[in-house]
């Protein structure tokens, strides 16, 4: 996690701006580098020869390291001529010779595109890398912390740092820590009002440990009360839950399901075998699936967890075209998987509640995988109900590539649904009527971290239940427990690395 994630919060959206395509003389080849513009080696030359090669094997997947000794200037030229050969615009790209960055990671931050949107944005605003250890830590369900999810509405003073979520069996939730509680103080630091560079420094060093076994000190208040309370944390390897929860809701004689689904790890794949045995089990005939916080993984999840929900519904139809550069041939349209491919459902035939729609409940910070989800199963005909915020649109992806222990992530392709939509840079909207687009029937709701995730009163799921039964969207959502001077905590953005919100081509 970004260290300094306090002080530069609401500048990240400025990071990696791009370079320009003149850096370097273009009529010379540089007899240093090897460089000249417009020509490009094959990227495997350059391949794990690096500066300062790993010995030994990764401590999280034990696959051996592939380092070479080289220099630099090979993982820059490996950076350029990958770019080339698989960035999804890499006619936009500026060719910039190596030698004029300081290092790999900085040169690799300038190999993107700076052209913008028609409304102004970033074309490519989802290039970044980080630590390959990371990147496997994740992969494998591995966080390191203290199991909390933090929501910031307000990220300079006075701030206001929310807990929207905490991991099961974590240090967060056995200290008592719940959604919807504000951090106060960190290490006797002020949260709220220092801005001090020492306090900003302790600040984030009690948010983001660097280490196991770190104790930290936080001063919170629980949702609707003036008192605080203090719990120290010690940072500890953390297991995400991919699906912390799957539950039965009954309307009258109506069965409704409720699956809380966070991130599109591996392990959730055998997670949503378990939710959906368990609700077809009990009868269920609609679904409520939670994404609100879901960023995204790897797209062989979203594919089973499609089929899991839609079935017969969409068994045997397009789940994903992928559209690449124009130096690759036309992938062949990619079909739902119907079987598992992980754990211990690989190569089983997956369960499923065969259903022609489904409710999403959605914020800003439903990203990518989730996105995909709505998208292939709208393409299929499954009938989709958007329930919260508009979606942070990213439909485009990713095959991680790790060399010299960083892993790089640049734009690589997009991905289109069975009628040839896919094209939401801009999010799905809940809207009154349906585009078929990205208008998505449904209502616009605010998330409230002042109600439990699963509350039927919590409003977004009350939303998609009264839309459910009325077929409308006013909704009165009343709890006697929250006092009248408790304000609802609206709004904000998830703190979380830029790896959580992408979708990872692994088809």
């Amino acid at each position: 996690m970004n260290k300094s994630m306090i002080g530069v919060l609401a500048l990240l959206g400025l990071v990696g701006c791009g370079g320009s395509a003149d850096d370097g003389d273009s009529s010379n080849v540089n007899v240093t580098t090897g460089w000249k513009a417009g020509t490009y080696a094959d990227s495997s030359g350059f391949q794990n020869k690096c500066e300062a090669p790993r010995t030994g094997s990764s401590k999280i997947t034990g696959k051996p390291f592939p380092d070479q000794k080289g220099r630099a200037i090979d993982e820059k030229n490996f950076l350029r001529s990958w770019s080339y050969e698989t960035y999804l615009w890499y006619r936009e790209l500026p060719d910039i010779n190596p030698a004029n960055t300081d290092d790999p990671q900085s040169y690799f931050e300038r190999l993107k595109t700076n052209a913008l949107t028609s409304s102004g944005k970033s074309k490519d605003n989802f290039h970044f890398y980080e630590p390959t250890e990371d990147s496997e830590a994740w992969e494998a369900g591995i966080s390191y912390g203290y199991g909390i999810h933090l929501k910031v509405t307000q990220s300079s003073p006075p701030r206001a740092f929310f807990v929207s979520g905490v991991e099961p069996n974590s240090p967060a939730a056995n200290a008592g820590i719940k959604r919807g509680d504000k951090i106060l103080e960190l290490d006797n630091v002020n949260l709220i009002n220092d801005n001090s560079s020492s306090g900003v420094d302790t600040l984030n060093d009690a948010l983001f440990p660097d280490a196991l076994n770190e104790a930290h000190k936080f001063v919170l208040q629980h949702s609707g009360e003036s008192t605080s309370y203090t719990v120290t944390l010690i940072s500890d390897k953390v297991d995400v839950s991919a699906v912390p929860m799957a539950k039965l809701i009954t309307q009258g004689e109506n069965k409704i399901g409720y699956v809380q689904f966070n991130t599109f790890i591996e392990s959730a794949q055998d997670e949503w075998v378990t939710a959906v045995n368990y609700l077809k089990g009990v009868g269920v005939t609609d679904l409520v699936v939670d994404l609100r916080y879901n960023g995204g993984g790897l797209i062989s999840v979203a594919s089973m967890t499609s089929y899991m929900i839609g079935g017969s519904n969409v068994s045997g139809k397009t789940f994903i075209q992928y559209v690449a550069n124009d130096q690759y041939a036309p992938d062949t349209p990619i079909k739902f998987a119907t079987s598992g491919i992980y754990g211990i459902n690989k190569n089983t035939a997956l369960p499923t509640l065969n259903l022609s729609r489904v409710y999403i409940l959605s914020t800003q910070d439903t990203c990518s995988a989730s996105e995909l989800v709505m998208n292939s199963l709208r393409g299929a005909g499954v009938q989709v109900f958007l329930i919260g915020g508009s979606t942070c649109g990213k439909p485009y992806g990713f095959t991680p590539e790790d060399n010299c222990g960083t892993t790089y992530y640049s734009i690589q392709f997009k991905g289109v649904n069975a009628k040839g939509f896919g094209e939401y840079s801009d999010g799905f909207v809940p809207s009154a009527t349906d585009n078929t687009t990205d208008r998505v029937k449904g209502c616009q709701v605010a998330d409230n971290l002042n109600f439990a995730l699963g509350d039927v009163n919590e409003p977004l799921l009350a939303a998609a239940l009264n839309l459910r039964a009325t077929g409308g969207c006013s909704v009165s959502v009343a709890d006697s427990r929250l006092q009248k001077s408790q304000a609802p905590v609206e709004g904000g953005k998830l703190i979380r690395s830029p790896r959580e919100e992408i979708a990872i081509f692994d088809l």
